[in-house]
Formats: C-alpha cells, structure tokens, sequence
C-alpha cells in the first residue's frame, strides 16, 4: 500500500459514517471499523458479502461497490469499482463522492486535465449538490498545479463563499489554500473550469453525446514553496478518437478495404460479370474472455447509438444484454492483460471504462 493511499485512508475513511448510507449501513460501518483496527480481512469479508446477496443493477449493489472501493487496498482496486459506478450507476447517490475521489486519484499521478474533466463533470451535473463547495476546493488545487494562479484564487474565493459556517474543517482548507492568492487580482470565477473534457455517458444522455465516462481516496501532499507566478498553459490537442485510431490494438479496428487492382483488359468482361463475394465481419461474442465496457444504457436504442458511433470511428463495438441496462462494450481479447491494455489506449482517447468479462 503507498503511502498516499495510507494517508487517505485514515482522514477520509472515518469521515463516511456520517455520509448517506443504505439500509445495511450498519454493516458497512462494522466493516469500517474492523479495517480501520487492522483486521482488514475481516471488514472486507463483510463488504464481500454483502455484494454477493445484493441483486446487479439496484442501488444496493453499487453501494456494495463503494465501500469495497473505500476499503480497498490499493488505488487501483478503488479506481476500478469507483469507475464502474459512474459508468453502470449513474443515478447512485455516491456518484458525487466517487466522482470527487477519481479527481484525487488523477491529481496525485498528475494527470491535472483527467482531474479536472471529473470535477467539470460533478460541477455540471451537480450543481446544487452537496459537494460543490469541496469541488471547488480541490478545482482549486488542480489550477494551482497547472500554475494558473488568477483561476485557481477565483474557484478558491467561490468554493468558500459556498462552503457551510459549520464546515469549519473545509473552511479552514480553502483559507489556507488561499494565503497563495496574496497580491493576485483575482477575476470572476467562471463554471466549469476550461479543460480537455467531453459530455459523460449516462442512462440519461441523450445518444448523440460523446463516449467520455469520467475515473479515492488521495491527500496530496501540498508544497507552499512553489513560487506563485502566472504561466500560460499550453491547450491540449483534442482527444477525441479520430476514424482510425493509432494507439489502439489492431483488434479493435476495422481494416479498411483494400481496393482491388484494376484488371487486364482481356479479363475485364469476365470481372465485370464475376459476382462479388462479400466478407461478413466478424461477430463480436461474449463468450468467454474480456472486454471494455465504457458505457450504460437503460433504453437500447441509446446503447445501438452508442455502438454506432463507435463503430464510425473505428472501435469493436457492441451493445450487451437483453434487458437494461444495455451495456455498451469494445473489443473481445482472450486475457485480461490484453483487455486492460485497449483500456489504457482507450482512456488517452477520453473514453474511459472499465475491463469486465465477458458473459
């Protein structure tokens, strides 16, 4: 476990027990409890448990998702349950906090425009939402990195103009955030934070969107050294998928037709009445193996659209399951090295989701 995590893990951890809950939280609490003593076998026996009796698809089982992420040992085991309900749980009511936690993931590897898409996301979708204040926060926090001070003091002043007086905790951490703002004129904030983003994919998005699906618990350590000077950050190139995408595996790309050479006058009657034979493609099977899912639907047509649209621009796509939610998935790979290597290509892309095997 690093460090990082470890950290995380004692701060935000004990703070969940007075978050929303289920009507097993008392449970989950138990479970809470035992990792936090040092018999993390045990509390994650209990989270086990209680996914395995919870029914796929009902807002139990991705509550069973979040604390099996919360108590996870590693950030990776976290990012995966933490992305999986974003993507197949849009309507959770722990997508705010999840979609908090993935920011942090992505700041603390540096990844400051991944951060930003996840907190563009909440801030867009969540407007009113309990999280908005600590978004802003840590938006902050993000700009800093980037080195954009005139921003970042603009969200810092916004965030604690929307934080509680009985969040004194919060308050405290954008006050301090805020000594960096000394002698900066500081503009109007502006929502969301410009960034390489694109539109998530939700059970409630329209099917024209883009396949971007934004993403723990993370304390970065924080150096107030760093001198505060203005620099201008260069614009990212745009990520989305272009028709032939180069980095992805060849699997996942439908060759182009090669045309064929012209034929010899003298065989040209007899190309001419020759019957073509068409190559049908290869069916995509979910038989065995891996995939990426990278996105949910509960009306099928929204996920044939999805599929689609992928399909147009190079990807394997198809749409799994006979009753919602319609999953959307890419590829079919025969290990799951091979699955979470598309995965990675994948996400450089802005479609981000999740390995899962294949039914």
């Amino acid at each position: 476990m690093s460090w990082k995590w470890a950290v995380a893990a004692m701060i935000l951890v004990p703070v969940l027990s007075k978050a929303q809950g289920s009507p097993d939280s008392v449970a989950y609490r138990r479970a809470q409890t035992l990792v936090n003593d040092g018999n993390a076998t045990a509390g994650r026996a209990i989270v086990d448990s209680m996914i395995a009796r919870a029914t796929p698809g009902t807002n139990a089982y991705a509550e069973g998702l979040y604390w099996r992420a919360v108590l996870s040992a590693t950030a990776s085991d976290a990012e995966m349950d933490y992305r999986r309900i974003v993507v197949d749980y849009p309507l959770s009511p722990r997508v705010e906090d999840v979609l908090l936690r993935l920011a942090q993931l992505e700041l603390a590897r540096a990844d400051y425009d991944g951060a930003l898409q996840h907190l563009n996301r909440l801030t867009l979708e969540h407007p009113t939402g309990v999280t908005r204040a600590r978004a802003g926060y840590w938006t902050a926090r993000v700009l800093f990195e980037k080195n954009d001070v005139q921003r970042a003091c603009a969200v810092n002043a916004d965030a604690l103009a929307q934080t509680s007086a009985n969040d004194v905790e919060l308050r405290n951490q954008i006050t301090y955030l805020n000594q960096r703002c000394a002698g900066v004129v500081i503009a109007s904030a502006t929502a969301p934070v410009s960034a390489p983003v694109s539109a998530p994919v939700s059970t409630n998005v329209p099917a024209t969107d883009s396949t971007r699906v934004p993403s723990a618990n993370v304390l970065v350590p924080k150096n107030d050294s760093v001198p505060v000077k203005t620099a201008t950050v260069a614009a990212k190139p745009s990520m989305q998928p272009p028709s032939t995408p180069r980095d992805v595996s060849p699997s996942m790309i439908t060759p182009p037709a090669t045309a064929p050479a012209p034929a010899p006058a003298a065989a040209k009657k007899t190309a001419a009445t020759a019957k073509p034979v068409a190559t049908p493609p290869a069916a995509a099977s979910d038989e065995g193996g891996y995939s990426v899912q990278v996105a949910a639907y509960n009306v099928k047509s929204q996920a044939q659209a999805m599929v689609e649209k992928l399909k147009k621009s190079g990807y394997d796509a198809r749409v799994s399951g006979t009753s919602a939610p319609f999953r959307v998935r890419i590829g079919h790979y025969p290990t799951q090295a091979q699955a979470s290597a598309v995965m990675r290509s994948l996400k450089a892309k802005q479609i981000n989701g999740f390995v899962v095997k294949a039914e």
